[in-house]
């Protein structure tokens, strides 16, 4: 018997919830009538005081400071940030895949790495980044939404993620959008709508939604999203963050779901992967 997309989709949410550790999730949600819901991370307890300092007092740039100089170490960063992601999704449905075993696991690698040779793997070396969900990731889906391309598991990694890694990041999210991408509000019948984290009855924004819900909550230090007519700008607007679209190309968005296949002659505005951050 076929799947319905409702079972497809309480099948998908399950799977998140199982990704958060007991001990990171809230114990009780805040009423729907509380709107601004982005003292809760700091308040809640989940948190210690170094991973309130770790997510609150640092951009990326500082955070990388403290990873180069061991100031800092991978593993106290990207668990920091992985707790306070947690709380983001619980507040504000901001995530699409959760796989902070597997950051983890790569942050001690990478402080191994530092211990053993005294030099960082690239100049991102330890920096958690959050992806939105159409940058392919080998192993986890890129759903984009829709319930039929749930549970199929990418076989790559795209060129993006490639080159992340290889300059040190630690990936360990993926960020919500809506069914297909192309509208300002992040809504799909597999995750949910992304909530804006200032006043819930508000729009995060679209197509990168759910980068600006995440990174207003400080769950990440930097996000990469896609942009054609206004979705890394639009987030950024909503969520009170810095983001742009770069020149198409610039950032590499090939290998990824939702991108039109290259064609010579084509006419209109192409997509751009580009950055979002606080």
């Amino acid at each position: 018997m076929a799947q319905t997309w409702q079972s497809i989709g309480a099948k998908k949410r399950a799977e998140q919830d199982r990704a958060i550790p007991s001990e990171w999730k809230l114990k009780s949600l805040p009423p729907i009538s509380q709107l601004d819901v982005r003292s809760i991370p700091s308040t809640c307890g989940i948190l210690t005081a170094d991973e309130i300092s770790i997510t609150e007092n640092h951009d990326a740039y500082s955070l990388l400071n403290g990873l180069h100089g061991q100031s800092l170490t991978a593993l106290e960063v990207t668990t920091a940030f992985c707790k306070r992601a947690a709380i983001a999704h619980q507040l504000t449905t901001c995530l699409t895949e959760i796989f902070f075993d597997r950051a983890l696991a790569r942050a001690k690698e990478l402080d191994e790495h530092m211990e053993r040779t005294g030099r960082a793997i690239g100049p991102l070396h330890g920096l958690p980044i959050s992806l939105k969900d159409t940058f392919n990731i080998a192993g986890i889906d890129s759903s984009l939404g829709i319930a039929a391309m749930a549970f199929h598991p990418e076989p790559a990694n795209c060129p993006l993620v490639d080159i992340l890694l290889a300059a040190g990041a630690v990936l360990y999210v993926k960020t919500n959008i809506p069914q297909t991408l192309m509208a300002l509000d992040s809504v799909n019948n597999v995750f949910g709508r992304v909530l804006n984290p200032a006043n819930r009855a508000l729009t995060a924004g679209g197509s990168s939604g759910g980068e600006g819900a995440l990174l207003a909550l400080r769950g990440s230090p930097l996000g990469v999203g896609t942009d054609i007519g206004g979705s890394i700008r639009v987030p950024a607007m909503c969520n009170g963050l810095y983001g742009f679209k770069p020149s198409a190309g610039r950032i590499p968005y090939v290998g990824s779901i939702g991108r039109l296949p290259a064609a010579r002659g084509r006419l209109g505005i192409q997509t751009s992967a580009g950055p979002i951050a606080t």
